[in-house]
């Protein structure tokens, strides 16, 4: 019987078997660059350095570049991480300041922040004062909302989320990677929540029918909560994924304060749940050991297993 082989392991000996044929037939230039080079195909991007600005560029150029994702004229949505105060808590600005000068530099016409950021959050940036004008450039996400239907979904069958989620041509999702108390991990999935804020939708995510509040406590049962988490993701799947690994809350979540940690990593790739799964180990966690991401790998949207994804990791330097 033939053993299964994963994605990496296919990918590379099919670029042998091409260079082979490539190579008795007398074409060979160029076909070395595309076995384990620069045209690899790759799933996540992972840069570390202490510039988490040049982080995030580095991560996105290794993908292809923005450009690879936004054509000119394009109405990019960025859903970040931003309301929390605590160090650790929101996306860090810095990564996000990146990401707008590269949709920027890509032809974005404008860019809207789906969740809204305050002035304040904007200001937690190191680089806050260079990027004064594309912050005010950014575009309110207004109060409309609109019902979107889930029809695979297990217990929530329809969400209301955000209209700007839905009518933007591209959707980045930026969160930071923590720890959250219910669901144990908190990252691109999870951050879908953001689009779904003030509405019954985020009520129901948390409480069902049941009646409870807030005051009943919001994570009582964190298997319901996973599933649900996991039913929002069928609203939209982002076009790509920026994860902020820099600086993060390791307990406590997704509040805080809480006990810190610092990989100074930032991750990038096209399928959220490969790289929800593959920062759970900044909180040591495995994708399956988040119900949630469990939930969502069933509905088909993204690898947990991380041992079948291309991976490039680099240092900034």
């Amino acid at each position: 019987m033939s053993k299964k082989i994963n994605r990496r392991t296919f990918i590379k000996k099919s670029a042998v078997v091409s260079a082979s044929a490539a190579i008795s037939s007398g074409f060979v230039p160029g076909i070395f660059n595309k076995i384990g080079g620069a045209n690899e195909a790759i799933d996540l991007a992972v840069v570390k350095g202490e510039n988490y600005f040049n982080n995030a560029i580095k991560a996105v150029d290794l993908l292809g570049g923005m450009k690879k994702f936004i054509s000119k004229g394009s109405k990019v949505g960025l859903l970040v991480n931003s309301p929390w105060k605590n160090k650790g808590t929101y996306t860090n600005p810095d990564v996000v300041f990146a990401v707008i000068k590269m949709c920027y530099d890509a032809g974005a016409k404008e860019i809207i922040s789906i969740e809204g950021a305050s002035t304040g959050y904007w200001n937690r940036g190191s680089m806050a004062e260079k990027f004064q004008d594309e912050i005010k450039s950014l575009k309110s996400p207004g109060d409309e909302k609109v019902t979107v239907k889930l029809g695979n979904a297990k217990n929530l069958k329809e969400a209301t989320v955000c209209k700007a989620l839905m009518d933007c041509d591209v959707f980045i999702d930026v969160p930071v990677i923590k720890d959250h108390n219910g669901t144990r991990f908190t990252g691109c999935l999870k951050n879908m929540m953001g689009a779904s804020v003030y509405s019954p939708t985020n009520y129901f995510i948390h409480f069902g029918d049941t009646g409870k509040s807030w005051k009943d406590g919001g994570y009582n049962d964190v298997p319901f909560l996973s599933q649900n988490i996991a039913d929002l993701g069928l609203v939209r799947k982002p076009d790509l994924c920026i994860a902020d690994a820099t600086e993060m809350i390791k307990t406590n979540g997704p509040a805080g304060p809480g006990k810190m940690g610092k990989p100074q990593t930032v991750v990038a790739g096209t399928d959220w749940i490969a790289v929800d799964s593959y920062c759970a180990k900044f909180l040591d966690l495995k994708g399956t050991d988040i119900l949630m991401l469990k939930a969502a790998f069933e509905h088909g949207l993204g690898e947990i297993d991380t041992s079948k994804l291309v991976i490039k990791q680099s240092n900034d330097s």
